[in-house]
Formats: C-alpha cells, sequence, structure tokens
C-alpha cells in the first residue's frame, strides 16, 4: 500500500505522541519532585526574612538577606554564615542568661549531624534538615557555642520571650525551650 500524502499522517502521529507525552512529564515531574525534592529543594514553608538588627550597645549590626547572615561590628564585616548553611531567620537575645545576647540561627543543611556524628551513624544523609545553631558574640568575634542536630520539627516561625525560645511548627503547635547547663531543653 502506497500513501500518496504522509503529511496527514505524520500530524496524527506527532499529536498522538504530544497527547501521550504531556501526562507523562507530568506525572514524572511529580515522582521526581517527591522523591528528589527534599535533596534539592528546601519545604515552601522555610521561607526566609531579611532583617537588619542594628545593636546599638555593642556596635553590633546583624543582617540577614535572603538565607545569608552577615555579622558588622563598627561597621566592619566579622562574619557570615558559612555557605553550606541556608538560614530561615535569627533572633540576637540572651538565650544562657549570662548577661550576653548569643546568636541563634534557625537554619537548614545538608545531613542531620555533620563531622561529628554518633559512632553508630556510617553516614551522613544529604537531604536538608533543620538545625537551631547558637553564635557567642563578643569582643568583634562570632564564635560557635551549641549546634543542634536535626531538631526533628517542622519550624516554621519561633520566638524569645522572658528567657524561654517559642518554636511553632508548621501544625500550629508551640513549644517552649530554655537554656540548661550545655543546650536547649524543652519545657
Amino acid at each position: 500500500m502506497k500513501m500518496r500524502n504522509k503529511k496527514p499522517f505524520i500530524i496524527i502521529c506527532t499529536v498522538l505522541i504530544i497527547t501521550a507525552a504531556v501526562p507523562a512529564a507530568v506525572f514524572l515531574n511529580r515522582m521526581m519532585a517527591t522523591i528528589i525534592g527534599p535533596y534539592i529543594f528546601l519545604p515552601d514553608y522555610s521561607k526566609p526574612v531579611s532583617k537588619v538588627l542594628n545593636d546599638t550597645e555593642t556596635g553590633i549590626i546583624i543582617e540577614q538577606i535572603s538565607r545569608r547572615i552577615e555579622v558588622y561590628s563598627d561597621n566592619e564585616l566579622i562574619w557570615r554564615l558559612p555557605y553550606n548553611v541556608k538560614a530561615q531567620d535569627f533572633i540576637f537575645a540572651d538565650v544562657d542568661h549570662d548577661g550576653e545576647n548569643e546568636l541563634l540561627v534557625l537554619c537548614w543543611k545538608r545531613g542531620r549531624y555533620g563531622k561529628k556524628r554518633p559512632t553508630w551513624v556510617k553516614h551522613d544523609e544529604i537531604k536538608w534538615s533543620q538545625h537551631i545553631f547558637i553564635y557567642e558574640v563578643t569582643d568583634n568575634t562570632v564564635r560557635p557555642k551549641w549546634m543542634a542536630s536535626d531538631i526533628g520539627m517542622n519550624v516554621s516561625t519561633w520566638y524569645f520571650s522572658d528567657g524561654v525560645l517559642c518554636i511553632e511548627d508548621t501544625d500550629g503547635i508551640i513549644t517552649e525551650w530554655v537554656w540548661r547547663t550545655w543546650g536547649l531543653e524543652k519545657l
């Protein structure tokens, strides 16, 4: 059988291929986003804030633009959040009740632990997890004070009030945390 006009045949085949390919592409896209999403993207509820805090008492300026945090003293950059850590928000408050404010960072990083992990954990995960990092800010230096492993919550917002860190998760549940001898403990 000879085809006299191949053009309608090619058009029909193209339409059928596209009709089948579009739903398949949508399905694969959704499936891949569900499977690989946590390894590539941060969750929607983790929208970063942009803010500047100017502590006139100490001359410290803390600036968050998108997921980056920088600390300035006398208008000179003294510290920057490591590039492998993505900030969601920060608080500058006296969390450990020593009379000096600390920088609390609600952040995201790949893995649950970091370089130091429990002996039974051979390899850290590669997907994003949420953490609270606390830094001391003194004498024009910023140094780590307490770095939490994966906090195991989906924190949407937080605030500090009367010596208590209040954390709200994506379900609207608020938990309260205080500094004990070393680290935050849930009340």
